[in-house]
């Protein structure tokens, strides 16, 4: 009881006392470690949560606060040292849809350390309902097919993808778009193209996602009745004069299409027209020609009527001109081989004339690859394969071979 007593006539005094040693502690702790007042030396992200599944933020995420602490300068080291010592975040738990000015929160992993200001201290955030729904693929063809063909009408897959976002912006959706050329396509096409959204006045639609963004398009392109495709033989009169040779002889195009009102001529013709004549008797530099080509009666070329053929003449070292067979490789089980024309290629080669004088018909083989092609008709570059290294190959004509499949069990057609 005479303690209480005491405690009672002395607690003021205690009191002071106390008050008085704290306020020495904390001016001592300050004098060897004062508080700063800082900014923080990296832009803060800010993230969102509590946002419900069925939510998205259209607008105002993602965005960047800066943020100014005061610490005692000890622990400064640490908040800069460490990225993810300072987070801030927007709580958007329980909101519709519609335009929000949300505070922005911040939170420091060491202590103690106060928060002096965040810039901006709020975000205007602007939330929707997510969105999902599907709509049709529009694949826009452009350009022509090379005369004398047609296109089908394209193919899609998938013609139908999902777009998601927004619900906002995925109701302005109508399609999804791409584009496809088929500009001069003599064969079947099958491409992979990127799609983006659109809306009804046919432009693109923003914020929203596309699975898949690519769909593929086929589009078949066939030959019409009475066209056809052949190759362009030059032919040539004459030799260079002596000490010279021909290097190699090109024509543009080298594949031309031809057109008859009788099918059956078209039909009728080997896969190759010839030009008219051109004398090389005596050249010793090239020759570039325009040439007429040869046709026979009732049938014409589509397009200009004359090939550009260039003859490329050089001093000789030596050289060596064959006519070799064509073979077909890469035949499959269920088909044979039908109508080849021409059934030789003539072939130029140069190398040392030692070895030229001895390099055998063998030696030189001419194949076209049919592997996973189907029964039809085709124009196929040959491969010139010398078995002698020291042998190159400089040109070869016609630049293509016209090989017609077959089914087993079928009598040949003409192509």
């Amino acid at each position: 009881m005479a303690l209480w007593r005491w405690l009672r006539r002395n607690f003021g005094t205690l009191s002071m006392s106390f008050a008085l040693a704290l306020a020495v502690w904390v001016s001592a702790v300050l004098s060897e470690d004062p508080n700063e007042v800082l900014l923080y030396p990296r832009p803060v992200n800010v993230r969102a949560v509590g946002l419900d599944q069925t939510m998205t933020v259209v607008a105002g995420l993602p965005a960047t606060v800066r943020v100014t602490l005061r610490a005692p300068r000890s622990l400064w080291a640490q908040l800069t040292g460490d990225p993810n010592s300072v987070q801030a975040f927007v709580d958007l738990s329980d909101l519709q849809p519609g335009v929000y000015l949300v505070p922005v929160q911040v939170q420091v992993a060491y202590h103690p350390v106060e928060v002096v200001q965040i810039a901006p201290p709020r975000l205007e955030v602007t939330l929707d309902r997510q969105k999902k729904t599907t709509v049709p693929v529009k694949v826009d063809v452009r350009g022509e097919v090379a005369v004398g063909y047609y296109a089908s009408a394209p193919i899609l897959s998938p013609a139908e993808v999902e777009v998601s976002g927004p619900a906002s912006a995925v109701k302005q959706v109508v399609a999804a778009y791409g584009v496809l050329s088929i500009e001069g396509a003599r064969e079947p096409i099958k491409r992979e193209i990127s799609l983006v959204p659109i809306d009804n006045q046919g432009q693109r639609v923003k914020g929203v996602a596309l699975t898949p963004a690519k769909t593929t398009v086929a589009v078949m392109v066939r030959q019409l009745g009475g066209y056809r495709d052949v190759a362009v033989k030059v032919k040539m009169v004459g030799q260079v004069a002596n000490g010279y040779r021909i290097t190699n002889v090109t024509v543009s195009p080298p594949v031309v299409t031809v057109f008859s009102e009788d099918p059956k001529k078209v039909r009728d013709l080997p896969g190759f027209v010839e030009t008219e004549p051109l004398d090389v008797s005596g050249a010793t530099d090239d020759i570039d020609a325009r040439l007429k080509l040869v046709l026979p009666q009732g049938i014409s070329l589509v397009g200009e009527n004359t090939v550009l053929v260039q003859v490329n003449v050089a001093a000789i070292e030596s050289s060596l001109s064959m006519s070799l067979p064509v073979e077909v490789t890469g035949l499959s089980a269920a088909l044979t081989a039908g109508e080849i024309s021409p059934k030789t290629v003539d072939v130029i080669l140069s190398g040392p004339l030692p070895v030229l004088d001895k390099l055998k018909p063998s030696a030189v083989r001419v194949t076209v690859d049919v592997s996973g092609l189907t029964a039809g008709t085709y124009q196929l570059k040959p491969k010139i394969e010398v078995l002698q290294p020291q042998v190159q190959v400089e040109s070869y004509l016609p630049v293509t071979i016209e090989v017609t499949l077959n089914p087993v069990g079928t009598s040949p057609s003409n192509p």
